[in-house]
């Protein structure tokens, strides 16, 4: 994949994801800080879960696992569903009614 197709499915993917929080965040959650916060942490849980599968595979001698098709589905949604349930819950959570700092 060269690097603009994969800029490119990047961008998609964040565009796709601003209705879709806009449509699942908690009520009194704002749309801006909901959507920064699903990216962040889609971002951040899916980069942690591939990294640490990745080396886990690699460690254990499979890496040739991912030249298959069927296994590389398996692997990307290991990464990706928990990743998208994760930032789907946070976004949902009601925001904190904290006092703003002095």
């Amino acid at each position: 994949m060269t690097d603009v197709l994969a800029l490119i499915v990047w961008l998609v993917l964040l565009a796709l994801a601003v209705p879709y929080v806009r449509r699942a965040k908690h009520p009194r959650a704002k749309t801006l800080a909901a959507t920064m916060l699903f990216v962040l942490l889609f971002f951040l849980v899916s980069s942690a879960l591939f990294f640490g599968f990745s080396r886990l595979l690699v460690a254990l001698g499979r890496g040739d696992v991912l030249d298959s098709a069927g296994w590389a589905s398996v692997f990307l949604a290991l990464v990706f569903v928990p990743a998208f349930l994760f930032a789907r819950w946070m976004i949902k959570r009601p925001p904190w009614d904290r006092p703003a700092p002095k």
